[in-house]
């Protein structure tokens, strides 16, 4: 028994030290559920941060969200379809935009008597746009006169025969403000979950809302 408990004071004294000790950052890769403007989509990022005050970490980031999509490029292909439907093709059009971004920012950080460090965020950087379109044969007579079969990509037929014009990358202005908490989970090991709100700034400005599991480690 004193053998015991002996060993419970030495266990519960190394945990409280590991949670304790003083870090001057931490590298952290987080995966994230995210909507943006009313699309579900998700997302991964990496994340680096330094202490350079008490409760100041400033940090760099970069990510991805699979699936911006926009609006305005999701109304032209459905005008598209409508067009095609007049010459008796029957096309299903569809639209992704899938972004990756970098931002710098800072957190502040809340001292807390438990060992979770819980803190809000603020961050600005650039996100690159890639829009992409397809339309896909449903019935009626293809443009090239050509027989299809029903899911048949006609992309291809459609820009050629200038029906529509295929988006180009863009980059924008990326806006983030958050919070979240981080909880070590060892020495060195940590866990973070983060709510972060972003606005990128492009033809129609797309607003996310972010929700992020991270697993890092502090140094």
């Amino acid at each position: 028994m004193r053998y015991a408990l002996i060993l419970t004071i030495v266990g519960t004294l190394w945990t409280s030290s590991a949670f304790a000790q003083e870090t001057r950052g931490y590298v952290e890769g987080a995966g994230a559920f995210t909507n943006v403007s009313g699309t579900k989509s998700g997302g991964s990022t990496g994340e680096i941060g330094f202490k350079v005050a008490k409760n100041l970490v400033i940090f760099g980031s970069v990510g991805n969200i699979r699936d911006a999509e926009s609006s305005a490029l999701m109304d032209t292909v459905n005008q598209t379809v409508t067009n095609l439907a007049s010459q008796e093709l029957a096309v299903t059009g569809t639209s992704k935009t899938p972004a990756w971004y970098s931002l710098a920012g800072a957190r502040v950080q809340f001292p807390s008597h438990r060992p979770i460090t819980p803190y809000v965020l603020g961050g600005i950087g650039f996100a690159k746009l890639n829009p992409s379109a397809h339309f896909t044969y449903d019935s009626g007579t293809t443009l090239s006169g050509n027989t299809a079969n029903v899911g048949d990509d006609l992309t291809s037929d459609v820009v050629s025969n200038g029906l529509f014009t295929m988006p180009t990358s863009s980059t924008g202005l990326m806006l983030r403000t958050g919070g979240g908490v981080q909880v070590p989970m060892g020495k060195h090991l940590l866990g973070d979950v983060g709510y972060s709100w972003s606005r990128i700034s492009a033809d129609t400005p797309l607003h996310a809302q972010n929700v992020s599991f991270g697993l890092g480690i502090r140094f």
